[in-house]
């Protein structure tokens, strides 16, 4: 298919970055124990980018985030819509950078201390969503005629992270050392997407980022940082200038990782080597990535590009579970209870597996006896940005599912957005046979069958958009 230079209105751009940072401390998200950071190590940002043409308006949001829970998305609407009631919430896309090392969202975690020096989740999420749509009204108050630019390099940022064996299980984060190992499970998307935006005088106004790769450097710490993205920014500023507002894009990584399970000692020379630490080294990379791609791009930028987006909500069938798995989970469930009955000071430690990892199980398997073509509803966005296609997913979406969007669009270039609502797992077929942490039914919502159904959906939007 050949490039679609034109074919709409003149393309209007508004950009802007807000910090988000809670003022108080905050239980962090992401492990499975209790974390609370009273200080933060770093700034947590929303980046906006506000785009126009004709009658269509988009907004694109990046969030230094875990995950974006309904209840979130929906304060992040309501916030918006109540300071200015022109912007379109409905074709708002919010994603997450999946930060391990971002305030809890959901409501009703326990564990978290009730004083005036802590958030509690509720008084957190109005914190973030008042801020956040500070951001986007300020985008929208920045619109100007503008340009557009976009294009493709290759680079290692997301490594797989699930290993597999001989007898076929397979282990996330799992040793390659073994004598039983086989190989990494799935499969790899090195695509380095960017998208430049200009003013009418070709100054760079934004740039958005696209990689497979989750923001998970640092998860395990106990403050508050916007992980690799933040000197990923730092570069890109400090190449394009400091006003530029730079969105990064997660693609379809529930399986990968910014930290390779193979050649570990051969990495950790080469950073020692060039003095710099793992982030440093993954925002080396997207530097150069970006670099290249704005030197080759810049020669061909689009004033009126078509801008189109369809949000639709998709019924997706419910990952089902056996009779075995059942069970399993039931007693586990029984067991972490009794552990708590016993050891009422454990609580905050082990509520989450309680609660929300085999309880979730068991809770599942009886809606599924009772009707088994149970569904679950999902929002998804697809837009078409002249010959660009950006299609979200809430999921940490396996990689192969992105390749298969990717391999089937009609779009020259495709960015895939994941983390865009409520973060559960969707494993590939294979990877629950192979059992492990993401794969088991603890882990997901939606299985297989649902993801090829989200695949099918994307792709006959995109198809959609190019008729």
């Amino acid at each position: 298919m050949g490039t679609v230079v034109s074919g709409g209105a003149e393309l209007q751009v508004g950009a802007a970055s807000v910090d988000i940072t809670p003022n108080k401390a905050v239980a962090l998200w992401g492990q499975f124990g209790l974390r609370l950071s009273t200080k933060p190590d770093t700034p947590l940002t929303a980046n906006v980018v506000a785009l126009q043409s004709g009658d269509a308006k988009i907004t694109l949001v990046s969030l230094d985030l875990l995950q974006l829970p309904e209840v979130v998305v929906q304060a992040i609407r309501d916030a918006v819509a109540k300071k200015d009631a022109s912007i379109n919430v409905k074709d708002m896309v919010l994603t997450a950078t999946h930060t391990h090392t971002a305030p809890v969202l959901t409501p009703g975690t326990p564990g978290i201390p009730v004083n005036d020096q802590t958030m509690t989740v509720e008084e957190t999420i109005a914190w973030v969503a008042d801020k956040i749509s500070d951001g986007v009204v300020a985008a929208w108050k920045n619109v100007a005629p503008g340009k557009m630019s976009y294009g493709l390099d290759r680079n290692s940022i997301g490594f797989g992270r699930r290993a597999v064996y001989a007898d076929g299980t397979a282990a996330m984060y799992g040793q390659t050392d073994r004598a039983d190992f086989m190989n990494l499970e799935g499969m790899d998307d090195d695509d380095v997407g960017s998208i430049f935006l200009f003013d009418q005088q070709d100054r760079v106004k934004a740039v958005i980022v696209n990689v497979t790769c989750p923001s998970q450097v640092v998860e395990g710490q106990t403050s508050i940082n916007a992980d690799f993205w933040l000197p990923v920014r730092d570069k890109l500023k400090g190449r394009y200038g400091e006003g530029v507002v730079v969105l990064g894009w997660g693609g379809a990584a529930g399986d990968m990782s910014p930290r390779p399970l193979l050649h570990k000692a051969a990495n950790e020379r080469m950073r020692k080597l060039r003095g710099i630490n793992e982030m440093q080294e993954l925002a080396r990379r997207i530097d150069l990535s970006v670099s290249q791609t704005f030197d080759a791009v810049q020669k061909e930028k689009f004033a009126d590009p078509v801008l189109k987006c369809v949000t639709v909500t998709l019924q997706l069938p419910l990952s089902k579970i056996s009779e075995d798995q059942y069970q399993k989970a039931k007693a586990d469930f029984e067991r972490v209870m009794a552990q708590v009955e016993k050891d009422p000071s454990c609580a905050p430690q082990v509520a989450f597996m309680a609660r929300d990892w085999h309880h979730g199980v068991v809770q599942r398997y009886e809606e599924l006896q009772k009707n088994p073509a149970a569904t679950y509803p999902v929002e998804i966005h697809v837009v078409r940005l002249g010959d660009v296609a950006i299609c979200s997913n809430p999921f940490e979406l396996f990689c192969e599912y992105g390749i298969r969007i990717k391999a089937r669009s009609k779009a020259t270039q495709t960015f895939i957005l994941q983390m865009s609502g409520f973060g559960s797992y969707l494993p590939t077929a294979r990877a629950q046979a192979a059992g492990s942490y993401s794969a088991i039914p603890q882990s997901n919502v939606i299985g297989p069958d649902g993801g090829q159904m989200l695949v099918d959906k994307t792709v006959e939007i995109i198809d959609g958009l190019w008729k």
